[in-house]
């Protein structure tokens, strides 16, 4: 994989262009122990100029240190020292890093958290099964799974010791990893595999007693043998990295109850398959475990759960290395009553809304309850149980007058049941089930009733959707050159009823940037925020908090973010992502070149054309051409890719507009590049040509991002005299 990177980047020209753009690929060792400094190399693309790394979240310190001399013909690929000191108590799980250059800051990489030693693999060109690293017990181990590999360790254990392993792949590889543990005991016998977990998915977790003393071995490997690492729209085989957790620590496989209300302090009960039950109180969080009602839609993947709140259990003193989840939740709460498995015996529920923790104990149980309310009353009841790692894969059942309706999630591409049922008399039955007639101590849920309401977070959009590269995309963070724009592009994510209108505000903001948010008719989707930077604003970065403030009052609509961290086939999926209530924004250095809009006429009618001019100013000496895209038009515009060469400065197009389009003034920002729409729409390694032309080498460089300042175009009302 290393000679192949090396043979590609040695037909890279290095061209005299900004960094721009710049790429953390990995972060290498990717763990590190609370209370500890650990060192690490940061591996990327267009990291040149680098100048700083931002952490979201706090306890976190980078200093950088030398770069590491890169190889020769490596024009791009760089790898930088830096020193990572954790502060003593930091809690445990991934921290997400963020690299700032003079020309721009990079998506989000992952760094892992845990209270336990670290320790390196041991590279071997001949890792086996007779000559595995030892690990000893209370220790985290680090390493690469490259392709057709399998790496071996040794854990020495006494008889009826507990040992506890916990794997993190997607959850913290760069590139796509789904890792099978296999365990063998001391005569060399398959003790236990592990492949995915109920708790992390992909990621393997075990807990085992030792059935003798001795050595015993663990393997782990890819199951599709790192197939698709060789694959550059999604990483290198060197960037394919776990973390393994070794000791006698808690693994519990299940909580209950699965919820709490906001701030309350709560007993939970922990089960786990090598440990008695045992009980700690846990504090909810203030905020809404699910903001939106559903986690996924069919046009995501479906394991791409919303984070609720994580519990860290701890037993007897130990904590564990992972979490278990649970949901914080506004509503009043109930349990479940000892016996309700029939109809005629349904559990009656407090006064909508509520939320009652359940558990169907028992192979072929019916959990059964009962909801007053009146006729023609629309109520909303969701189960969470998979959204909270349960493996109750649920029946949802209601029963109202002589109409049923029942839901198991397979209609809506969603993984947990929902239903929306209108009442026929004053009385509705509900039923919970498994739809496999499975049952146990792990197949926990929480019932939700509440009436329609409007839910929905503020979130960002890609400001560019060109290329095949998703984890790369523009607008998931933004750059603000100094005298210069950029759009921040922010839209509704909404479920059930509308959210009320409302105006964006965003806070936090680096040194010298302002923000022009745009006016938008009171149902749009998208909200265009255009920031810019004074001529001297200093070279920074700051996370930044957008939030919609209702017209007419009420609690802000929250902003929350979601980026894919690992992606791969098929077709770009997202295999895992983070979630940030915050926005990267950097200032950086000024462009050679600025973009400006203007309007033909600034009103048009519905069903009418919208002219509009570009214009284009470089900086004295420059001759690029620039490629411009409008990520927000009025609904059903057609206005697409506008690129103007290297030698124009001028350009006018036309755009139809829709005669259903809302009548009133809509924000028109263009978003522009200096780049061709060869490099834009390559679906390679990001922004590089792979046919040579007229002989020339290869040309690699990153891309930067401006904007135009926002121009409104009125939309009138068609007429019987603008018809004509």
């Amino acid at each position: 994989m290393r000679r192949f990177l090396i043979l590609w980047l040695a037909m890279a020209a290095s061209v005299s262009v900004r960094a721009a753009s710049p790429i953390l690929l990995a972060i290498e060792p990717p763990c590190g122990q609370a209370g500890t400094t650990q060192d690490v190399v940061l591996r990327g693309m267009y990291l040149e100029d680098i100048e700083a790394v931002h952490v979201h979240e706090p306890g976190v310190k980078v200093t950088l240190q030398d770069w590491i001399p890169a190889q020769e013909g490596d024009v791009r690929l760089r790898e930088k020292r830096a020193r990572i000191e954790i502060e003593p108590g930091h809690p445990p799980g991934n921290v997400h890093l963020r690299i700032r250059t003079r020309t721009g800051i990079s998506p989000p990489r992952s760094f892992h958290v845990n209270r336990l030693p670290i320790v390196n693999e041991i590279e071997s060109e001949t890792a086996a099964k007779a000559s595995a690293q030892l690990v000893k017990m209370e220790h985290t181990v680090w390493g690469h799974l490259r392709r057709y590999e399998t790496d071996w360790y040794r854990i020495p254990l006494k008889k009826s010791q507990r040992c506890s392993l916990e794997v993190l792949g997607l959850r913290i590889s760069p590139t796509y990893l789904d890792v099978v543990l296999q365990i063998f005991t001391p005569d060399g016998k398959l003790f236990r595999e592990a492949d995915t977990s109920t708790l992390y998915y992909h990621d393997p977790v075990c807990s085992f007693q030792a059935p003798m003393d001795g050595e015993y071995r663990v393997s782990l490997r890819d199951t599709r043998n790192n197939f698709d690492q060789d694959d550059p729209r999604y990483g290198f085989g060197k960037d394919c990295m776990y973390v393994l957790h070794v000791g006698n620590y808690p693994q519990p496989e299940t909580v209950w109850p699965l919820g709490g209300a906001l701030g309350e302090t709560k007993s939970l009960v922990f089960t786990g398959a090598e440990s008695s039950p045992f009980r700690q109180e846990f504090t909810f969080g203030n905020r809404e475990s699910f903001v939106r009602s559903e986690p996924v839609g069919a046009d995501k993947f479906p394991w791409a759960f919303q984070n609720p709140e994580a519990v860290y259990p701890v037993e007897n003193g130990v904590t564990g290395t992972g979490p278990v989840f649970v949901m914080a939740s506004s509503l009043p709460a109930v349990v479940e009553e000892a016996k309700h498995d029939a109809p005629s015996i349904a559990q009656a529920l407090p006064q909508v809304p509520c939320a009652v923790d359940g558990l169907i104990g028992r192979s072929g149980e019916v959990d059964w309850y009962s909801i007053q309310g009146k006729k023609g009353d629309v109520f909303q009841v969701q189960v969470y149980a998979r959204r909270l790692r349960s493996k109750l894969d649920s029946i949802l059942k209601a029963v109202s007058g002589g109409s049923t309706a029942e839901n198991d999630d397979l209609r809506r591409y969603t993984v947990d049941s929902s239903l929306s049922i209108k009442l026929e008399t004053d009385t509705c039955l509900l039923s919970v089930s498994d739809v496999r007639g499975e049952g146990g101590a792990d197949y926990a849920y929480r019932l939700v009733v509440e009436r329609p309401r409007s839910r929905g977070v503020l979130t960002t959009e890609a400001v560019e959707k060109q290329t095949l590269l998703p984890r790369f995309r523009a607008g998931i963070q933004a750059a603000v050159p100094c005298g210069g724009r950029t759009l921040l592009l922010l839209r509704t994510s909404e479920e059930g009823d509308p959210l009320p209108a409302f105006h964006a505000e965003i806070s936090g903001l680096p040194k010298g940037v302002g923000a022009e948010v745009a006016q938008v008719a009171p149902r749009q989707t998208y909200h265009p925020v255009v920031l810019s930077a004074a001529e001297d604003a200093p070279l920074d970065a700051t996370f930044v908090t957008p939030r919609g403030v209702p017209l007419n009052g009420g609690l802000p609509i929250e902003f929350q973010q979601e980026v894919g961290m690992v992606h791969g086939h098929p077709a770009q999926t997202t295999w895992h992502s983070a979630y940030f209530r915050q926005v990267a924004v950097a200032t950086v250095e000024k462009l050679p070149f600025r973009v400006t809009m203007s309007l033909a006429e600034p009103q048009t009618v519905q069903g009418g054309k919208a002219k509009v001019m570009l214009h284009v100013r470089r900086d004295a000496g420059a001759a690029f051409p620039v490629m411009l895209m409008f990520p927000c038009q009025p609904p059903g515009g057609d206005l697409g890719l506008v690129e103007v060469p290297a030698d124009q400065s001028n350009i006018e197009v036309s755009f139809e507009i829709s005669p259903n389009a809302p009548s009133g003034l809509w924000p028109l920002v263009a978003v522009a590049t200096d780049t061709d729409l060869a490099h834009l729409r390559d679906g390679g390694w990001p922004y590089y040509d792979l046919k040579p032309k007229d002989g020339k080498k290869m040309e690699t460089r990153g891309l930067n991002w401006t904007c135009t300042p926002i121009t409104y175009l009125e939309i009138t009302p068609k007429t019987a005299d603008s018809a004509k």
